[in-house]
């Protein structure tokens, strides 16, 4: 009877062994070594395998930019009629695509009194990410309760810093007959340089609302956005209010 044939790995199915983890597997054998050198070259392999979760992520990140469908935009400004890319079309949209790549974009959000910062993070399975971070004041539209003006400034920040950090548009900057962006909304600087003036004058927020005929400030166009601080720039000389 022939004797069982011996089964052997072979070479190509096996992962080829880390040279810097089986150097601190011998060092760490090694009972003279000084806890200083022991810490120097684990911080040395954690800067490694840092560099390597950033390459993953760049390789990653480029692969599922590039399989990015356009992200629909399903809405519109009533007052300004120019459509749209809303947070959920964002969502939607990117959310499968980054998930194929081992990437994930989420916020987080943070409420210093009046003032409201949304950090939209990109993060890799290996573990690297990259942020950004838009901050803007509480909306104080009229007929909105501090709750929903913290909610809406909320959403805004959100879909702002997320088209940014993957480098998407949100359909903002040109419009559907492809004019540019003289319909395109205010951004979060200019609502705060409003909201600024609108303090320190000391006048309610619905005096520009009514003016101009928008329900909240950051649904302002761009385009009257110098002609709003002008006028607000008047009151405060008549008030003897410095801006």
């Amino acid at each position: 009877m022939n004797a069982p044939a011996k089964i052997e790995d072979k070479p190509e199915n096996l992962l080829p062994a880390d040279p810097m983890v089986s150097m601190i597997e011998r060092v760490a054998m090694d009972p003279n070594l000084p806890i200083e050198r022991l810490n120097a070259i684990l911080d040395m392999r954690e800067r490694q395998m840092d560099k390597e979760a950033e390459q993953v992520f760049n390789r990653d990140f480029a692969a599922a930019m590039a399989e990015m469908p356009d992200v629909p935009r399903n809405g519109k400004n009533k007052h300004t009629g120019n459509k749209y890319s809303t947070l959920d079309d964002l969502i939607r949209t990117t959310r499968p695509v980054l998930a194929q790549h081992g990437l994930s974009l989420n916020w987080q959000t943070s409420i210093n009194q009046n003032e409201i910062s949304v950090t939209a993070i990109v993060r890799h399975a290996m573990g690297h990410s990259i942020s950004t971070t838009l901050s803007g004041p509480r909306d104080s539209g009229k007929q909105m309760n501090t709750l929903q003006g913290g909610g809406s400034t909320e959403t805004y920040l959100k879909r702002y810093s997320g088209f940014s950090i993957l480098g998407l548009s949100s359909g903002d900057e040109i419009d559907d007959d492809g004019r540019n962006a003289d319909k395109s909304t205010i951004g979060p600087e200019q609502l705060e340089q409003i909201e600024d003036a609108i303090k320190k004058i000391g006048i309610n927020v619905s005096v520009v609302l009514n003016a101009e005929r928008v329900d909240a400030l950051h649904y302002l166009p761009a385009s009257k956005f110098g002609a709003v601080m002008d006028n607000l720039r008047v009151t405060a000389e008549k008030r003897g209010v410095k801006l």
